[in-house]
């Protein structure tokens, strides 16, 4: 494969690793440093907000992008390496020898690689959930919160935020067909209706606290990298309260332009 075309497809690749707390690509975060594609040799180095951000969070993103980049064909050889982190050298040599989550930390490692991904992606429905619902008790203001339990996923409109539901419930095996209650829990079982407020509450802080965050890294990032601003990709929580985005949360998540920097790929 060319080096333009492997180039090309190893961006691909690394806008499907996302960040697992803020639930957002890290390509769109402006996390990926640099990337370099030349004779099915793969290069990535990525950076981070700060130096002590969660190193189970780090290992996440840079195990997730190795693996992104070594499915794909005409990869030889796929390096990641996490710049300035203070976990680095840890990291970068236990993805160097496929040492997995276990293998990299040993007894720090307090659980499994897999329990720690299954409870962002239970954090990640529950504010993918919220965003949904909220747009739509927005977009119906006759419809009362305690009737969201009569909701299916059929009636929501066919939105950015439907589609992130969408994924969020199938990356959980949760039903996603269009005759299944929209409102559920992390089980995928109907929320009763009098718990549903306290429900929707408990799902609008979950959203809150991802949106807020990811404002927060955001500029972080761009201040310890002022470089960094170009790679981010705009994200309508940026331009105000996060909290007041619920309605085009998705644009948090999906956006349409992206800004690289153009020595990013060589």
């Amino acid at each position: 494969m060319w080096a333009a075309q492997l180039g090309a497809a190893a961006r691909a690749a690394l806008d499907t690793v996302y960040d697992p707390e803020l639930d957002e690509p890290i390509t769109d975060l402006g996390f990926v440093r640099s990337l370099t594609a030349d004779d099915g040799r793969i290069t990535v180095h990525l950076r981070l907000p700060t130096s002590f951000c969660s190193p189970n969070f780090a290992y996440l993103m840079a195990s997730d992008a190795k693996d992104a980049l070594s499915a794909l064909p005409g990869a030889r050889e796929v390096t990641v390496l996490l710049d300035d982190h203070h976990d680095s050298d840890l990291i970068n040599g236990g993805l160097a020898a496929d040492a997995g989550y276990r293998g990299t930390f040993g007894h720090e490692a307090e659980r499994d690689l897999e329990d720690l991904r299954d409870v962002f992606r239970r954090k990640a429905h529950t504010a993918a959930m919220e965003r949904a619902l909220t747009a739509l008790l927005r977009a119906r203001p006759g419809l009362a919160e305690e009737r969201l339990g009569d909701v299916l996923l059929g009636d929501l409109p066919d939105t950015a935020a439907t589609r992130a539901l969408l994924r969020r419930r199938a990356a959980l095996g949760l039903g996603t067909a269009p005759t299944d209650p929209a409102l559920v829990d992390d089980e995928g079982r109907p929320v009763p209706a009098g718990e549903i407020p306290l429900r929707l509450r408990f799902a609008r802080s979950v959203r809150i606290s991802v949106d807020g965050n990811a404002h927060f890294c955001r500029g972080l990032l761009r201040t310890r990298y002022p470089d960094s601003a170009a790679d981010q990709a705009p994200r309508s929580c940026d331009g105000g309260n996060p909290v007041d985005a619920a309605e085009d949360g998705p644009a948090c998540e999906e956006t349409t332009t992206r800004t690289r920097n153009a020595g990013q790929i060589a």
